[in-house]
């Protein structure tokens, strides 16, 4: 096919059923601008390739692969049922701060709640050059036990999860989804040693100062948090604060979803989602993977994945933002994991394509054995014992083989598992593409910003600041933030 350009004219042929599109100047000159617009006259604007387009504009001859179609994979959708989120995306800052201390526990469910709904199931689709798509492969209804964890059940159509018993949902930052029933406590101190638990925990009253807490599911304290080592799978919910103000114990909370308190002073904090303080964070060591949000910020270490809301910021706070602010050491062990175990994985393909092989030997070498065993007139027992020796040989081998077979399986399935869950986490990091600081105050001179590409330390205080980053350099941009009577 020929597609006349402004000073020549450009030659194209369709291969593997328009999966490929080979083209040349046949004649004239053409600039790599000109080819491109020649080729979206025929519709074909996908797959380019520009590095032989631009050798075609510089006189190449003869016919380069100037388009192909492309994979993309399309990762699963879900609705979640028990989340109220807040919508700190395009919710009014101003609206946000000011409802902190409304913010409740969410995620209490009965049996037989539905707790997630797919919406679409993950996808391998090839986009050919003209815009024509060709779905691969669909992961379908089986993808969803990928998601499942304890206590839920899915429906026989694959596209819905259940909660199993009564007590609170959560879900992980690798897409899991459970269900713990509650255990209440009064008080939890020191004396009670280390606590592991796959419960809920509502505690009455504090946890007091050296207290350990391991637990799966979300804690909900009535009381406050002294200097305490706390891990919650799910929320923790403190109305009364996060307060170590004795410094007699080092304070350490590690939160895998939402946390939600009044205050958290002297503490190092970590948290999976989001964090929402209704008073302050003082002299504290904070990481946010989602979004942070807290009237004043004060003397404290910061760093947020995705967004930060705040009334003030003072006395040289440190802020680190954006992709990369944050790291989920849970992830990064899960991913040491997954590679060790996708290693096994291989190492035992290899393995059994060896047994494969020692077994078809011992096959040919019995079928000759027969072979030479049925041209002899009468039976020779020599052979016939190296025969069953071979056969012997064969069935263990076949009996190792058959094991690893299953041990092979076994791995392919924790492989598969781990790759949803890691493709899930991935897609979570990938939606927090427009990070942001918002502070409707002051932040004061002193503050130390630092982004992915450049850092700040203010040399005077600003007001009704809006922090970003550029999209292609990634440096810090700051812009003024509406007043709230202008949003």
């Amino acid at each position: 096919m020929i597609i006349p350009l402004p000073n020549g004219q450009l030659s194209f042929s369709v291969l593997k059923d328009g999966e490929l599109i080979l083209g040349e100047i046949s004649s004239g000159s053409a600039n790599s601008s000109e080819i491109i617009a020649g080729l979206a006259t025929q519709g074909i604007k996908h797959g380019l390739q520009q590095e032989y387009i631009s050798k075609l504009a510089h006189g190449h001859k003869g016919q380069l692969p100037i388009a192909n179609s492309k994979i993309r994979v399309d990762l699963v959708k879900f609705e979640i049922a028990f989340n109220e989120d807040v919508d700190t995306e395009n919710s009014d800052p101003y609206e946000i701060l000011a409802g902190l201390h409304r913010q409740e526990i969410c995620g209490m469910v009965m049996e037989g709640d539905r707790l997630l709904t797919v919406t679409s199931s993950s996808k391998r689709i090839l986009t050919k050059p003209n815009g024509d798509e060709e779905t691969l492969s669909d992961a379908g209804g089986r993808e969803i036990y990928h998601f499942c964890g304890k206590n839920v059940t899915a429906n026989e159509k694959g596209n819905s999860i259940f909660a199993a018993t009564d007590g609170v949902a959560q879900i992980t930052t690798r897409g899991k989804v459970s269900v713990f029933p509650f255990e209440s406590h009064s008080n939890i101190g020191k004396i009670h040693g280390k606590i592991e638990t796959e419960h809920a925990m509502l505690i009455q009253g504090d946890i007091t100062g050296g207290a350990k807490i391991s637990s799966m599911a979300t804690l909900i304290v009535r009381g406050a948090i002294r200097a305490s080592s706390i891990r919650s799978g799910g929320d923790l919910d403190c109305s009364n604060g996060l307060d170590n103000l004795r410094q007699t114990d080092e304070g350490e909370i590690r939160v895998e979803q939402n946390l939600r308190t009044s205050n958290i002073k002297n503490f190092n904090v970590w948290v999976g989602a989001k964090l929402f303080a209704h008073k302050i964070i003082d002299h504290s060591v904070v990481e946010v993977l989602d979004t942070l949000a807290c009237p004043r910020l004060a003397d404290s270490k910061i760093s947020v994945g995705n967004r930060l809301i705040a009334y003030n910021i003072v006395r040289d706070c440190i802020i680190k933002f954006g992709p990369g602010a944050v790291e989920d050491p849970f992830i990064t062990k899960f991913k040491q994991t997954h590679l060790s175990r996708s290693r096994k994985h291989h190492d035992k393909h290899l393995s059994m394509e060896f047994q494969q092989a020692q077994l078809q030997q011992l096959r040919q070498k019995s079928l000759l054995v027969l072979k030479r065993l049925k041209t002899e007139s009468q039976s020779n027992v020599m052979v016939a014992n190296v025969l069953r020796r071979y056969t012997t040989t064969m069935e263990e081998n076949f009996r190792i083989y058959k094991n690893d077979y299953h041990e092979l399986l076994d791995i392919e399935n924790q492989v598969k598992q781990e790759r949803a869950e890691l493709a899930y986490n991935a897609s979570l990091i990938e939606s927090f593409a427009n990070p942001i600081i918002m502070v409707v105050g002051k932040m004061e001179s002193g503050t130390h910003i630092i982004g992915p590409a450049d850092n700040i330390v203010l040399e005077r205080s600003m007001s009704q600041v809006a922090v970003t980053l550029d999209p292609d350099s990634k440096k810090l941009v700051f812009s003024p933030l509406p007043t709230k009577g202008d949003i």
